[in-house]
């Protein structure tokens, strides 16, 4: 690698960490947030109701009656557990069933959040977290509930695994519900991090945590098993059911669609930005499984399991960064997962799309416009170091046809080899093969230039919750409720099409692609291209963790360090030299 390359490197990790520290003194609190005090106040724990209850609210699932609550025309569960909770012996256990029950229960507050990272930024991880979080939200239409057979919405948040619940009101289902009351939504909470991926099988003792690397994917297997069994009392029809999500959630149903355990749970899945190329391979898990070990002294599962949750949250914060996607174990999930494509999922109905400046949502995390240019070019090297000539070849070819008006290139070059390279190759596969698909493509920029249409940029649209990705967007209401009308006509029928909008089926020779923004429009092979210049490249699983860099390249903190030295000795002889300037004109 050329010196100038090692310098750029340095001077990125360099303000990396400044930008790290900034951001962990902006963490600190004066008193609790705005945002804290919302989530706050939703706070409250379901409680056994013994003695009468509204029988208008009450749902008879298998696991017991659940009462909640009346919110204008819809009828609110919140927080019903659908599976034990993975506590004490059952933690990094794969989840099971709760018994059949008649306990009559309140389901007015949602479950604790998954355990994760506390953020001023992330509502759901300021609501009180714990390790029973196995628990979904139901939102169904209170007129004519009873024996309705309303398509079923399932909805799976993202948040790289690692972070996000179902309180956070970006994940609410009220208002879409409100405006749709002809289908059930429903979303639901999974283990995330250290307790929903991480890998113990090689443990002395780990044979019995053989599926922990994937136990969040597990978990979101169990939830679906659940409303199979007992959505039909909310109104629901089981038969009839769509999981959708966006980016780790698109990624989870990618995953649900390509698994044995899965199958028959769901008739049709929409993908947001989120696909099978959020996956790690079993080498990288198995880096996350000796940190945590390192980190904690413990040798085997069993000294892991006496850790306390508080523990657990410590060790979270401590190698949580080193965090993991989902395990391509050769068992859950295939070692070759677009393969699944190819038929094995060709009677689900698929929905696939992402956003045209997905990783522009990146930009503040890295500290700002300049830093965010620094980082996607190191991102891009470090990805370069594991593809071969032909691909380096395709991936600068494809940096030259990125329009010059684009200020970041390399960027533009990410958002298709993590996002829309990956979403074609499903949907190309799943189309040849025969399954029904359909693809989009979502233009519409926030307010803010330098965002663009950024990852995540669609969810308020979708969701119809008016919670925005970022702060100042200019809502687009015809937008809003032509989406949401092309999502729900997917959910009934499996076509998205609407009276202003015929969609057709993606198929190779046409490749149809809705583009949705503020002025809605079919077009053929969009950036085609892009597309043939990033086919290559879809093999790789590429799905790069920034702290993967200083674990898969060490040097990169022996160039950093010596580039500090350099700095402190540069500044040295400056002020020396200027004091030396200073002592002659006195003179």
């Amino acid at each position: 690698m050329k010196k100038c390359n090692l310098v750029f490197i340095a001077l990125w990790l360099i303000l990396l960490v400044v930008g790290a520290c900034g951001s962990k003194q902006e963490e600190k609190p004066e008193g609790p947030s705005a945002l804290e005090q919302e989530m706050m106040a939703l706070y409250g724990e379901n409680k056994v109701i013994e003695g009468e209850y509204p029988d208008s609210l009450a749902v008879e699932a298998s696991n017991g009656i659940f009462v909640g609550e009346r919110d204008s025309t819809l009828i609110t569960f919140k927080g019903i557990p659908y599976a034990l909770q993975p506590t004490g012996d059952r933690r990094w256990q794969v989840a099971k069933p709760e018994p059949d029950s008649r306990l009559v229960r309140e389901a007015k507050y949602f479950g604790h959040t998954p355990i994760q990272w506390r953020s001023r930024g992330n509502a759901a991880s300021l609501y009180p977290q714990g390790e029973d979080c196995l628990t979904l939200n139901v939102w169904t239409a209170a007129a004519g509930m009873r024996g309705a057979h309303r398509p079923v919405m399932v909805w799976i948040y993202g948040g790289s695994y690692v972070s996000n619940g179902t309180v956070n009101p970006r994940n609410w289902g009220d208002k879409f519900v409100k405006a749709h009351p002809e289908v059930v939504l429903v979303s639901i909470n999974y283990r995330l991090g250290l307790l929903g991926f991480l890998d113990l099988s090689t443990l002395p003792d780990g044979k019995a945590f053989a599926r922990s690397g994937n136990l969040g994917i597990l978990d979101q297997v169990e939830a679906l098993r659940w409303i199979k069994r007992n959505i039909a009392a909310f109104g629901g029809d089981p038969e009839n059911v769509t999981v959708f999500g966006h980016s780790a959630g698109g990624g989870s149903i990618s995953i649900l669609a390509s698994i044995d355990e899965a199958q028959g749970l769901f008739r049709r899945a929409i993908m947001q930005s989120g696909s099978v190329a959020l996956t790690s391979s079993t080498e990288d898990c198995q880096s996350l499984t000796k940190r945590v070990l390192d980190a904690t002294g413990a040798k085997t599962v069993a000294d892991l399991q006496a850790l306390s949750t508080d523990d657990i949250i410590a060790l979270n914060n401590e190698v949580g960064e080193f965090f993991r996607f989902p395990e391509r174990d050769g068992a859950l999930l295939h070692k070759d997962p677009y393969s699944r494509f190819d038929g094995f999922n060709a009677g689900i109905d698929m929905l696939i799309g992402s956003t045209a400046d997905e990783s522009r949502y990146w930009i503040d995390a890295m500290g700002g416009e300049e830093n965010f240019g620094l980082a996607v070019q190191l991102w891009y090297r470090y990805i370069a170091m594991s593809l071969n000539d032909e691909q380096r070849n395709a991936a600068s070819a494809f940096l030259d046809v990125v329009p010059e008006d684009n200020p970041w290139p390399v960027a533009e070059l990410l958002n298709d080899l993590m996002f829309r390279g990956p979403a074609i190759e499903m949907a190309q596969r799943h189309a040849a093969s025969g399954g029904r698909t359909y693809m989009y493509y979502w233009n519409k920029p926030l307010k803010e230039p330098i965002y663009g249409a950024c990852h995540g940029c669609e969810v308020s649209y979708v969701l119809n919750t008016g919670r925005q990705i970022k702060t100042g967007d200019e809502h687009n209401p015809a937008l809003a409720a032509e989406v949401q009308q092309m999502w729900v006509n997917f959910a009934t029928t499996g076509n998205p099409s609407t009276p202003a909008h015929y969609w057709p089926a993606y198929e190779t020779s046409q490749r149809a692609t809705m583009m949705l923004g503020d002025t809605i429009r079919l077009v053929n092979d969009p950036l085609k291209e892009q597309r043939q210049l990033i086919a290559p490249l879809m093999p790789e699983y590429i799905s790069p963790i920034f702290s993967d860099l200083l674990d898969k390249a060490p040097w990169f903190a022996g160039i950093t360090i010596g580039s500090l030295l350099a700095i402190v000795l540069l500044l040295v002889w400056l002020i020396v030299k200027l004091r030396r300037r200073s002592k002659k004109k006195s003179k």
